[in-house]
């Protein structure tokens, strides 16, 4: 890996600023904005970097799986490669940015990013990309979660499929007009709070709970409905990855105008805060804590996950 790229990530994790190579020079006083600019556009991995940094940093043996995805809006963007409109749920309208696909892994206690996959228009949907993902994490990391979560846009007939034959479990929430035994979720029945096993369109025996609002969809299906809603609310656990990256790392702060250079910037990021996980789980203290730590002593903090991924890379 380039030498350069561990003070781009020193900058990244040691100061609260924006992630253009110009603010990030400034604020390292011994690297010009040129040379961190050639660092984005050079022909290296993100992806093996941050691979390595999941290989490296972290051991898991019991834990979940989650997938989601994030927009990082580029409103004034007119030059910057492969940006579209797309949908935020956040800001529930179409946003000019990046739609990228995330792989999480926790244990309800440690939160590991895994990978991303950059969605194009006119290219593969995000159900595709998540089950590359899934068969990623399956095949090249050796993950065996206990179960994969994901939100009410991701249940797909496919997606489900392929985690119920690559025998894993998985819990997740359901549309309101998704068919259940040839029903409606919203039309099953009038009271709001129910479980029952049967069968989704497209032919997969899940167990179902409905609570007030919310619906869920397991093919656990002997589990009680106070679990299936419980192992859900480990999902959180990647909303908080993503907060993290966007307001700690200046995930959308890059002004390259490359597509490579964009990618290379996430995935350092997602490092970034792979490091922070390791050394706030280590120190005992909340992400959020460490962050102002490194804020106030900027570069003479020593961090050594850092250290130590830097001597394997």
């Amino acid at each position: 890996m380039p030498e350069l790229l561990w003070l781009y990530l020193t900058a990244l994790l040691s100061y609260h600023t924006s992630a253009s190579c110009v603010a990030l020079a400034e604020a390292l006083q011994t690297v010009s904005h040129d040379r961190l600019t050639s660092l984005l556009q050079a022909d290296w991995s993100g992806h093996t970097l941050l691979e390595l940094a999941v290989r490296t940093l972290f051991v898991w043996e019991r834990g979940y799986l989650m997938i989601d995805d994030t927009v990082i809006p580029k409103p004034c963007a007119t030059t910057i490669d492969g940006l579209a409109w797309v949908c935020s749920s956040q800001e529930r309208k179409p946003v000019y940015g990046w739609s990228i696909v995330l792989l999480v892994w926790t244990n309800g206690t440690l939160r590991i990013p895994l990978g991303i996959r950059l969605w194009h228009q006119g290219g593969p949907s995000t159900y595709v990309l998540a089950l590359d993902l899934l068969s990623y994490a399956r095949n090249r990391l050796g993950c065996r979660p206990e179960s994969v979560l994901f939100d009410a846009w991701y249940p797909s007939k496919v997606l489900l499929k392929r985690s119920r034959d690559d025998g894993w479990y998985f819990v997740c929430r359901l549309k309101k007009n998704r068919r259940f035994n040839g029903q409606a979720v919203r039309a099953y029945r009038r009271h709001p709070y129910w479980a029952d096993r049967g069968w989704l369109s497209g032919g997969l025996k899940v167990l179902v709970v409905s609570y007030g609002a919310k619906d869920y969809a397991t093919n656990r299906l002997m589990l009680p409905a106070a679990e299936v809603r419980r192992l859900y609310r480990f999902r959180s656990q990647i909303e908080e990855v993503i907060r993290v990256c966007k307001d700690q790392l200046s995930l959308t702060g890059c002004q390259a105008r490359s597509e490579r250079a964009q990618l290379h910037h996430i995935t350092c990021c997602l490092v970034a805060f792979g490091v922070l996980e390791r050394e706030r789980h280590e120190r005992q203290l909340s992400i959020y804590q460490l962050k102002r730590q490194l804020s106030f002593r900027g570069r003479s903090c020593v961090l050594p996950a850092l250290e130590r991924l830097r001597s394997v890379a």
